[in-house]
């Protein structure tokens, strides 16, 4: 019998932006993104009367999150509200920081009206179902969606779509390499009828991308020697993540050294959308986050959000790296950077991917050609160019050979190649006429083909034939028997969460049911996590298992068993094993809002094992940003901040925001923080009411260096003084700071600090800041004095004000009283 695919390219095709595909298959029509064209000689939309014709919509499938794939999404959504939209979990967080992004653009643009409304967005998000990858799920009846990881960027998906009638897959924009953020393109050997391909680069072939990163370090050493500033504009989503790491990693190995990085534009929300989705990324990327490391800032690389920053490092003699969207020069800060930069002659400006052909990065490379008269038009302006322009290739399309690998290995009946400049695309699809045996077309916008499927391929299945119809809950006591079961029917073969679930229970259960299943799963010593990728999960052999439950020596991974069955219940982040001191850390993302009968546990434990259990007191600020974004996911928000010494976490919206009672008591009982919600004309007023003791009383001001006398005078006669006055200034209002050896210490005289302040008429604040080299000195004198020997020297936490000892003997008498004598003299808790 014969069967009919429709398929509609209403953007996209043979151009780069506004992709967009109207697919009628199975009687149903369904829509693979909806993206926006950024160039100002075309529409902007893809061909949306085409849909009205058609019938409209039935579903939309998103494969990723950048704007040329989701762009135009809120309005056809809005006009068809009823249509469910599938992507992944990050795709979907992601999305919702780029479209207000581009809200905000569109409505800071004079004589533009916006093309979707606030409302527009929020209703879309609504609307989106996520999906994980590999798992096959009924978008309708008989007709199955599986997502397949792309590489490309994080969360981005390959689309396979399965009917009676035949099959499609849609590559969406794939790297088959690996990057540092995300793993390459992973699919199995389906059996499509027609796929659809991408070909940006269907016309080059990429050089080494290791070869490249280490150019770019290269040129960064070169502006480093000529003490000039770089520019390097980024894709907010995805390159300028591959850029930072890359840079970080060289600082790390001392390859750059002294050098400051900075992070500008809608990187930052990327980051921290990348921070709360870990097992979407690279597995020892997701990894570091799941422990709590902060991935992409330090020391040396730092987020710039306010002008005067911006302002202050392009006047400053010192070298840097400024990293800032958009990447096309197109808007954003990188708009900003490239006036100042452009015109010096030690400045370089490093463009790291794809240019659109009217883009100022594409005008700005083609000066590469000119010896004379170099000009760049950024905003109406001309700037000169006498900086050093460098292309750096990092990008992450597949190029000509990975392509046409992809389409070799599924050998489709059908292939179409879109999402290429049309040059790019004619001559890729001439090549590979001649080398493949489907039919090969490239289709232009707007054009509408009917494909004939004869007699449908035979999809290959996934047989999950052995099932073992369990009606209770997966635990500790029946992990084993599941185990058993899965290693005697399946060997070693992976299975995503959901597949595996089915097994153990016959039938697909709740999300909520799902993160406890994964919870058993992953600190069991019965199974384990693919290296490559997070969410796939297989059985330990047998040989691994027997290692893992040996009891005659307990050591760090056999403790698992005895600290899962104890703790499970707790939801712990992690455990950490400190076998030399035969401890258990374990670790929550909000330790102070553990259930009290974990004492009993413990108490338990520390009997049966012999081996002490401490709660790490560390707060998961992931994990707090998160429920934040869920809790306001209605407020544009500028910055999460944390004072976890005051338990407390800083909101700052960009607009005035007045937080209910309700939504802060839940913050509170989830996490132990006091939220506290800042619009911009609150950051003044609560450092004036928050860090000073104000002088009361009608004293006139006294002369400001008789006030530092009277104060010193004061503190001469006591046990602590403060190490440092000196005199700040908050909103042009100058105050007298004392600092002290931790702002615990400066606390016991808060009261004589009112009186000074009100006999001098200055207003006084103690500092936050603590002198870490005087505390550690403390620490070492006391040990000395007590001939306590150190393994290593003392780690201090700024955050939480304690310090660490590693002790060569964990048994020394007395520790009590160093303990009692090192917080006496510095406010500090002290550990070991």
């Amino acid at each position: 019998m014969m069967y009919n695919m429709n398929i509609s390219f209403l953007g996209g095709a043979r151009e780069v932006g506004g992709s967009c595909i109207l697919v009628k298959i199975y009687n149903r029509n369904i829509l693979m993104d909806c993206g926006i064209r950024q160039s100002s000689s075309k529409d902007a939309l893809p061909d949306f009367k085409s849909i009205q014709e058609q019938g409209g919509i039935d579903a939309i499938i998103i494969s990723h999150s950048h704007m040329d794939h989701i762009g135009s999404l809120p309005i056809i959504s809005k006009e068809y509200p009823l249509a469910r939209i599938y992507a992944t979990k990050m795709t979907k967080d992601l999305m919702r920081v780029l479209l207000y992004d581009s809200l905000k653009i569109m409505n800071n643009r004079e004589g533009e009206i916006p093309l979707y409304a606030e409302s527009d967005v929020k209703n879309m998000l609504n609307s989106i179902f996520p999906i994980n990858y590999m798992v096959e799920f009924p978008i309708f009846q008989d007709v199955k969606l599986t997502f397949y990881m792309a590489g490309h960027i994080a969360g981005a998906a390959c689309v396979y779509v399965t009917t009676p009638e035949g099959s499609l897959f849609y590559s969406g924009d794939f790297s088959v390499f690996s990057q540092k953020t995300v793993e390459g393109l992973k699919v199995p050997r389906l059996r499509p009828d027609v796929a659809i391909f991408e070909a940006t680069y269907g016309d080059r072939l990429h050089s080494n991308r290791e070869v490249e990163e280490e150019r770019l370090i290269d040129i960064i050493n070169e502006c480093k020697r000529k003490k000039g500033k770089m520019l390097i504009p980024a894709f907010a989503l995805g390159r300028s993540q591959e850029v930072l790491l890359t840079i970080k990693k060289a600082l790390n190995k001392n390859i750059l050294k002294d050098i400051k990085v900075y992070v500008d534009g809608m990187i930052r929300d990327i980051n921290r959308t990348y921070k709360l989705n870990p097992l979407y990324l690279k597995n020892s990327l997701g990894k570091k986050i799941l422990k709590g490391i902060e991935p992409f800032y330090d020391d040396n690389i730092i987020p710039i959000d306010d002008n005067k920053l911006r302002k202050k490092i392009l006047e400053d003699d010192e070298s840097l790296i400024i990293i800032s969207s958009s990447g096309m020069l197109t808007g954003g800060y990188s708009q900003y950077y490239a006036e100042k930069i452009a015109p010096m002659e030690n400045g370089y400006i490093v463009m790291t991917g794809y240019q659109d052909e009217e883009s100022p990065g594409r005008k700005l490379l083609e000066l590469l050609k000119e010896e004379k008269d170099k000009k760049l038009y950024i905003n109406e302006k001309v700037i000169p160019v006498n900086c050093k322009v460098k292309n750096v290739g990092l990008s992450a399309h597949s190029d000509k050979s990975e392509i046409k690998s992809l389409i070799n290995f599924l050998s489709p009946r059908n292939i179409f190649i879109v999402h290429g400049n049309e040059d790019v695309i004619e001559n890729f699809c001439m090549q590979l006429s001649s080398e493949v045996k489907g039919k090969v077309y490239a289709p232009k916008c707007s054009e509408i083909y009917d494909i004939n499927i004869n007699k449908p391929r035979k999809q290959w299945r996934k047989s999950l034939d052995k099932v073992m119809n369990c009606n209770e809950e997966l635990d500790e006591n029946n992990l084993k028997k599941f185990w058993e079961f899965v290693s005697l029917n399946y060997g070693e073969r992976l299975f995503t969460l959901e597949e595996m679930i089915y097994i153990w229970s016959g039938n697909n259960k709740e999300r909520s049911a799902a993160e406890n299943f994964q919870g058993i799963i992953v600190n069991s010593p019965y199974f384990e996590s693919d290296n490559r990728r997070l969410f796939l999960f297989k059985c330990k052999s047998e040989e691994k298992v027997k290692e893992n439950l040996k009891t005659k020596e307990l050591k760090p991974n056999e403790l698992k068993e005895f600290t899962n069955r104890y703790f499970k219940h707790f939801n712990p982040k992690k455990s950490s094993f400190m076998y030399d001191e035969k401890k258990v850390i374990l670790n929550f993302d909000f330790p102070s809002t553990v259930h009290k009968s974990i004492n009993n546990k413990i108490e338990q434990f520390e009997k049966e094992v012999g081996w002490k259990v401490e709660i790490s007191d560390t707060i998961n600020i992931n994990a707090a940003s998160e429920i934040i974004n869920n809790i306001l996911n209605e407020v544009s928000i500028k910055k999460i901040s944390y004072r976890l010494e005051q338990k407390q976490a800083i909101v700052m919206t960009n607009s005035k925001y007045i937080i209910g009672k309700d939504k802060i008591k839940e913050f509170e009982n989830t996490t132990g923080l006091c939220l506290l919600v800042q619009s911009p004309e609150d950051v003044v007023k609560d450092k004036l009411e928050h860090i000073c003791i104000r002088a009361l009383g009608e004293f006139e001001t006294m002369e400001q260096n008789k006030a530092l006398s009277l104060i010193g005078e004061f503190f001469d006669k006591e046990e602590f003084k403060p190490y440092r006055k000196s005199i700040k200034s908050c909103n042009d209002e100058k105050h007298i700071e004392l600092s002290f050896i931790s702002p615990v210490i400066g606390e016991k005289y808060k009261i004589h600090i009112q009186d000074l302040a009100n006999l001098t008429g200055w207003n006084i604040s103690i500092s936050s800041s603590a002198n870490q080299n005087e505390i550690i000195n403390i620490a070492l004198d006391i040990c000395k004095r007590k001939n306590i020997k150190l393994k290593k020297n003392p780690s201090f936490n700024n955050i939480n004000l304690s310090l660490e000892l590693k002790l060569e003997d964990v048994n020394v008498e007395d520790l009590d009283s160093v303990k009692l004598e090192f917080e006496h003299k510095t406010g500090c808790t002290l550990k070991w």
